[in-house]
């Protein structure tokens, strides 16, 4: 009996361990899932390798010395820690320009070359070297050095390090294609993956994309008409071409001044598109009789012997291509009689200036009607003036007897409120 008591406890506590282990077996899979790859899960997959075509070329040496030099500086690069491939050139040598390599390259499927030029001048030993990425059409790194001839020990270990170290400024390929878009140097992209690009001095930029797919993207640089297209971009990558074409270089406005006097300006961009220089000339020889008064001699047409010749500076606040444009900018006039006998500047108001705001309806783009408000400020003299009424000295159209136009500010400033343009631009 007492056997039996003393081996049942022992045999209670190792069935409550065994238990007791495998209520902790699924929590222990549990942490060990924690703390590494779950299972099931697949690895993010790693970049593949960038291939690099070797290319090599001497002076000052035999076939021989040439050969031992180039064997041992593959050799070299081929024991690079940066997971860049490294194929040997054919020929050797390698074409003379740029592209010529790099579709010797794409033939045998490297992505990249490195000349490397080796001159023996003496016992002295200088080598130049370029590192070439084909898909982003770059240099990577390019470099010399010089040294003392070396020996066997000195090419296996260390004397081909600074080219092996260039190595690493190849970056990996994206997973997606590689494409290319050339333009106007500094034009900005917008629309394309990777956010807004802009052309570098070279007039190129390079993006990746997944494929096939077709994106939509817009242009812009100053000085140029805006451009969008449409682009189906394929597998393999490729070149994307801007069509770009200057702003406009000269415009002509056709006008009323205050709906009433015709005006004649000839514009010209500095900045096409953008910043403009003006002259105009408006006469009053003829024009529409100020109609919204009350007056039993109302005469339909008016004629004056005068004119004024106006200068114009500003710049477009909005979009080339937009359908309503703004712009803004000053200018200046003078006023001109003129008669048979002679020809003179208007001695009481004799010339002025003015802020200028404008905005354009041009629903294709091209030509457009306009409207200009241009509040004028004249310098007058005031002991020629006086009794002489300023407003209709001035010929403020509809206005001059029906409404204050205008207003003095101090002895030798008019304000002019109610001045303006009306009319058709025409592209030039």
């Amino acid at each position: 009996m007492g056997t039996n008591k003393s081996l049942g406890v022992p045999l209670f506590l190792v069935a409550l361990f065994c238990a007791w282990g495998l209520f902790l077996l699924p929590l222990g899979r549990g942490w060990s899932q924690e703390s590494g790859p779950k299972e099931g899960t697949p690895e993010e997959p790693s970049y593949p390798p960038r291939k690099v075509m070797v290319f090599f070329r001497t002076e000052g040496m035999g076939s021989e010395e040439s050969a031992i030099f180039y064997d041992s500086l593959v050799i070299y690069l081929q024991g690079n820690p940066y997971n860049k491939r490294i194929v040997e050139g054919l020929p050797i040598a390698g074409p003379d320009s740029v592209n010529d390599r790099a579709s010797v390259s794409y033939r045998r499927a490297c992505d990249s070359w490195i000349m490397v030029q080796v001159r023996k001048r003496g016992e002295q030993i200088q080598v130049d070297y370029r590192l070439y990425d084909i898909p982003y059409e770059s240099y990577r790194s390019e470099g010399k050095f010089s040294t003392e001839f070396p020996g066997a020990r000195d090419r296996s270990t260390f004397f081909w390090k600074p080219i092996r170290e260039s190595l690493r400024e190849l970056p990996a390929l994206p997973k997606d294609p590689v494409f290319t878009i050339r333009g106007v140097p500094g034009t900005k992209i917008f629309g394309l993956p990777g956010g807004v690009k802009e052309l570098n001095a070279e007039g190129k930029a390079t993006f990746s994309a997944p494929t096939p797919a077709t994106y939509r993207f817009r242009a812009e640089k100053l000085g140029y008409e805006p451009l969008e297209e449409q682009v189906l971009l394929k597998e393999k990558g490729g070149e994307i071409l801007l069509n770009q074409k200057r702003g406009t270089l000269a415009n002509l406005d056709i006008s009323l001044w205050n709906g009433q006097f015709p005006s004649f300006y000839l514009g010209l961009f500095p900045i096409p598109n953008s910043l403009f220089l003006k002259v105009g000339l408006t006469s009053f020889f003829s024009g529409f009789g100020p109609f919204l008064i009350n007056d039993s001699k109302f005469e339909p047409f008016v004629s004056y012997p005068l004119m004024t010749v106006d200068f114009q500076m500003g710049g477009y606040l909005s979009s080339p291509d937009a359908t309503v444009r703004f712009y803004a900018g000053v200018g200046g006039f003078v006023r001109v009689f003129y008669s048979d006998l002679r020809t003179m500047l208007d001695p009481l108001l004799p010339y002025g200036g003015y802020p200028l705001i404008g905005v354009e309806y041009a629903p294709k783009a091209g030509n457009s009607v306009f409207f200009e408000y241009t509040p004028r400020i004249l310098s007058m003299d005031t002991e020629a003036m006086g009794n002489v009424s300023i407003g209709s000295y001035l010929q403020t159209a509809f206005f001059k007897n029906s409404l204050v136009s205008g207003t003095a500010v101090g002895d030798w400033l008019w304000l002019e409120l109610i001045s303006f343009r009306l009319g058709y631009r025409v592209r030039l």
